[in-house]
C-alpha cells in the first residue's frame, strides 16, 4: 500500500492530507461536544464584613416659602387700585392695593356697640357678685348674733313659765294703772289676748312692782320678743340664701366670655379697617401668588371667613333664664345682618427660606426627628437640607396620602391609615431651581448604626416569606441557602443579626434558578 501512495502525485497527496485533517477535526469536535463538561453559572460574591449603616426615609414634598404674607380684606370694601398681578416680583415697601373704607363705618360701629353692651352686662353682673359676697359675710355675722339672742330668750321664756307665783289677797295695781299698761301694750302692736295675759301676770305680783320692769320680764313679753327675733332670723336666712345664689359666677362667666369675644371681634375688625385705610404694602421681597381684587369694584371674598361667636351654643347656656337670654339677644342682634365677613385679597410668598413639606403615616412618623440631616433633589440638582418641623399631632385625611404612595414605590414603609402628620425640611442654599409649588424628592437620614455586621442589599432574596442568602463555599465551589434575620437597612446594605458570619461570602443578585447545593463559578 505504501508503494501505491509513493506513486501518487504531489497534488493527490496534498488533497488526501487535507481531507484527513478535516475528518479528524470533525471527529474531535463530535467527541468534545458529547463529552465536554457543562459550563457553571457565573456570579459575583462579596465577603460579609462590619461597617456602618445609615437608614433613610424617602418621599416627595412640595416646595413652600418660609414666610407667606396674606393680605385680608373686609367684605364690602371698595377697591380703588390694584397695583400687582400674579407672578409679579415685589420689593419691601412696594404698593399692592388701595381702598375706600367709608363703606365699612357702619359695620365697625356695630362691632363697637356690641362690645359696649357686652361690657356693661358683664360689669353689672360682676358688681352684683361682689356685692353679694360682701353682704353675705355681714348677714352671716348677724345670723350668728340673732341665733344667740333667740336661744337666750327661749331660756327666759321657759324659766318664766315654770316660775311658781302665789296670788295676793288684793291686787296691788289700780284700775288706772291697768288701763295705762293696756294702752302701752296695744300701741306696741300686741293682741288683746297677749295684753290680757300680761295684765294677769302683773296682778299676780306681790308688793310694790315696777311696771316697766314687770312688763319687760313677763312671760308673754318674752314670748313676743322671741317671736320677733325668730322672724328676724328667718328674714336673715332668706337674705343669706339670696346672696349665696347671687355670688354664683356662672352667669358672670358667661357674660365675660361674650365680652371677651366681642372685644376681639371689634379690635380685629378695627385693625382690618385701619390696614385697608392706609393701603397694602409688601413687608418683604417676594412674589405675588394670588390676587382676588378688581379695581373699582366692591370686594366679595371667594371663601368668606366669619370669626363671630357661636350664637347657638351661647344661647343654649342661657336657656331657662329669660333675663340673661334677653340681654344676650340684644347684644347679638347688634351685629346681626351686618356684612362683616373677610377673605383673602392678595398673597405674597416672601423670598428667603424655602421648605419641602409633606405628610407621613404613623409608622414613618416615629422615625423622624427635628434636626435630622436630609437632601432635596429638584431638577436633577441635590441640595442639603435639615428637618425643622415634625407635627406633634396627626391630621385626618379623606384621600390618598401622596407621601405614603411614594414611600411604597421607593422602598420606604407606608401606612394605610387615613391619619397623617405634617413634616417640613428646610432647604439650605436654594437657587433658581427651587420653585415654589413644585414637587421635589426628599431623603432623610434617620437611624444610623456603626460597626455592625452587614450584607449588600443585592444578596437578599425572599423565599416563602423569609429573607434568604446564598453562601458560597470556595472549597466545594457550591452554594448553601440560608435564612437570615435583618435589622435596619439603607439603599446599599442591610444589618444582619443572624444567619451568616463574618468572612463568609454571599452571592450577589442570585437568579431564581439558583438552588441550594448548586455549583457556581465566581466572577473576578
Amino acid at each position: 500500500m505504501f508503494k501505491k501512495t509513493k506513486n501518487w502525485s504531489r497534488k493527490k497527496k496534498a488533497a488526501v492530507a487535507v481531507v484527513t485533517i478535516v475528518l479528524f477535526a470533525l471527529i474531535v469536535t463530535v467527541i468534545y461536544a458529547n463529552f465536554k463538561p457543562e459550563d457553571l453559572p457565573e456570579y459575583q460574591v462579596q465577603t460579609v464584613e462590619k461597617g456602618d449603616i445609615q437608614s433613610t426615609f424617602d418621599t416627595q414634598g412640595v416646595v413652600e416659602s418660609g414666610s407667606t404674607e396674606t393680605f385680608t380684606a373686609a367684605s364690602g370694601v371698595r377697591v380703588m387700585s390694584v397695583d400687582v398681578k400674579v407672578g409679579d416680583h415685589v420689593t419691601a415697601g412696594q404698593q399692592l392695593a388701595t381702598f375706600d373704607v367709608s363703606t365699612l363705618n357702619t359695620q365697625l360701629a356695630a362691632y363697637k356697640s356690641a362690645y359696649d353692651k357686652a361690657k356693661s352686662s358683664y360689669d353689672k353682673s360682676a358688681k352684683s357678685v361682689s356685692d353679694a359676697k360682701t353682704n353675705l359675710s355681714s348677714v352671716k355675722s348677724e345670723i350668728a348674733a340673732v341665733e344667740k339672742e333667740v336661744a337666750q330668750l327661749q331660756k327666759e321664756v321657759d324659766a318664766a313659765e315654770n316660775a311658781q307665783v302665789s296670788l295676793p289677797e288684793t291686787p296691788k295695781l289700780t284700775e288706772a294703772q291697768v288701763q295705762q299698761i293696756m294702752q302701752q301694750l296695744a300701741s306696741g302692736g300686741m293682741t288683746q289676748e297677749q295684753i290680757s295675759e300680761i295684765i294677769a301676770e302683773l296682778r299676780a305680783q306681790t308688793g310694790n312692782v315696777d311696771i316697766t320692769e314687770a312688763l319687760q320680764n313677763s312671760a308673754a313679753a318674752k314670748k313676743l320678743q322671741l317671736t320677733q327675733k325668730q322672724a328676724q332670723l328667718t328674714a336673715l336666712e332668706t337674705q343669706r340664701t339670696l346672696y349665696e345664689t347671687q355670688q354664683d359666677t356662672t352667669i358672670t362667666d358667661l357674660y365675660k366670655s361674650v365680652m371677651d369675644q366681642k372685644s376681639k371681634e371689634y379690635e380685629s375688625y378695627k385693625a382690618l379697617v385701619d390696614s385697608l385705610k392706609t393701603g397694602w404694602k409688601a413687608t418683604a421681597d417676594g412674589i405675588v401668588t394670588e390676587v382676588n381684587l378688581t379695581a373699582g369694584e366692591v370686594f366679595t371674598p371667594k371663601t368668606e371667613t366669619n370669626n363671630n361667636l357661636d350664637l347657638s351654643s351661647i344661647m343654649s347656656m342661657a336657656s331657662g333664664n329669660s333675663d340673661v337670654a334677653s340681654v344676650l339677644s340684644d347684644i347679638f342682634s347688634t351685629t346681626a345682618g351686618s356684612n362683616t365677613g373677610t377673605g383673602t385679597g392678595i398673597i405674597v410668598e416672601n423670598y428667603g427660606d424655602f421648605y419641602a413639606s409633606f405628610t407621613v403615616g404613623k409608622y414613618d412618623f416615629q422615625d423622624l426627628k427635628v434636626g435630622q440631616k436630609a437632601t432635596v433633589i429638584s431638577l436633577d440638582k441635590t441640595y442639603d437640607a435639615v428637618v425643622t418641623y415634625v407635627s406633634a399631632t396627626a391630621n385626618s385625611t379623606s384621600g390618598f396620602d401622596i407621601s405614603s404612595i411614594t414611600s411604597s414605590l421607593t422602598g420606604g414603609s407606608s401606612s394605610s391609615s387615613t391619619n397623617s402628620a405634617p413634616v417640613k425640611v428646610k432647604i439650605i442654599n436654594p437657587d433658581e431651581k427651587i420653585v415654589l409649588g413644585f414637587d421635589v424628592d426628599v431623603k432623610i437620614d434617620t437611624e444610623k448604626l456603626e460597626n455592625v455586621v452587614r450584607i449588600p442589599v443585592e444578596a437578599v432574596t425572599s423565599s416563602e416569606g423569609e429573607n434568604c442568602v446564598f453562601v458560597y463555599d470556595p472549597e466545594e465551589k457550591n452554594v448553601v441557602k440560608r435564612t437570615v434575620e435583618l435589622g435596619i437597612g439603607s439603599d446599599t446594605y442591610y444589618e444582619v443579626t443572624s444567619g451568616v458570619s463574618l468572612g463568609e461570602q454571599v452571592v450577589l443578585n442570585p437568579k431564581t434558578a439558583l438552588q441550594d447545593g448548586d455549583k457556581i463559578a465566581v466572577k473576578s
